[in-house]
């Protein structure tokens, strides 16, 4: 994940970050058109000449700029809209900018902050996916579906929902924590990154306590996890090289 595309949740002046294409994941998105109108509100403030921008509302296309793709992808959400004062010309006349701020609220299809690979299974690729959906409009219901895909994990992974206590009695584990903290047991660096993630996640039932970096933090954790769990080729990559050393040739040597 590119973590510096995401940083920021709004752009200026019909200029979108280099966001990527949903679909190809390998085009970038470029302004193809977009429209922009007052709202009631916008009016009201340019009546009172309200110096923090004029709220306007926007909708526009955006469309891969990779030519085996070409994907359209919708955009629309809140703009503000002012003028600011230039420099000064010599006569003591000021040029005007006109300066437009952005906040996207949704795409559709939406981005997606890193690459799934098909290697993930459906459930929690669609968790991850509504995810990523709720990342520019509401970071809390974001976080609440990146701690429904840790669930998933754990079952997919096999994690016992209960335990044998020493007087050979069934106990449930009645919540995530103690599910994850026995799980670690079986495998500790899967563990740390599902706690992590679940600490986070449910710092979204709280409105209004998630900041970006949280979300961008646990997407980082998230995507670390998945190659753990599911591609494994920081595991493979790490035998190889164990094994090139071992034999001290080429592999193609032996």
């Amino acid at each position: 994940m590119n973590r510096q595309i995401w940083t920021r949740r709004n752009f200026n002046n019909n200029n979108p970050k280099s966001y990527p294409c949903p679909t190809c994941n390998v085009g970038i998105l470029d302004l193809n058109r977009i429209l922009t109108k007052i709202t009631p509100t916008g009016k009201e403030m340019e009546y009172y000449n309200y110096d923090n921008g004029i709220e306007h509302l926007f909708s526009g296309i955006l469309q891969c700029k990779n030519a085996d793709c070409k994907e359209l992808v919708t955009i629309s959400g809140q703009c503000l809209k002012d003028i600011v004062f230039g420099k000064e010309l010599p006569d003591g006349q000021l040029i005007e900018d006109r300066y437009s701020d952005y906040f996207p609220k949704y795409f559709y299809p939406n981005l997606r902050l890193f690459h799934l690979s098909d290697k993930v299974p459906t459930n929690v690729a669609e968790q991850i996916n509504l995810s990523f959906s709720n990342y520019f409009d509401d970071l809390s219901s974001c976080a609440n579906r990146i701690r429904h895909s840790i669930e998933l994990i754990l079952d997919d992974l096999k994690a016992p929902k209960w335990k044998k206590t020493n007087g050979g009695n069934i106990h449930k584990f009645k919540v995530l924590h103690r599910r994850i903290q026995h799980y670690g047991k079986r495998n500790k660096n899967i563990a740390n990154h599902l706690l992590a993630l679940k600490i986070i996640g449910n710092e979204g039932s709280h409105i209004g306590n998630l900041q970006t970096d949280d979300i961008l933090d646990a997407y980082e954790i998230l995507e670390q996890l998945i190659e753990f769990a599911y591609i494994k080729k920081t595991k493979r990559i790490a035998e190889l090289a164990k094994e090139i050393v071992v034999l001290n040739k080429p592999r193609t040597k032996k």
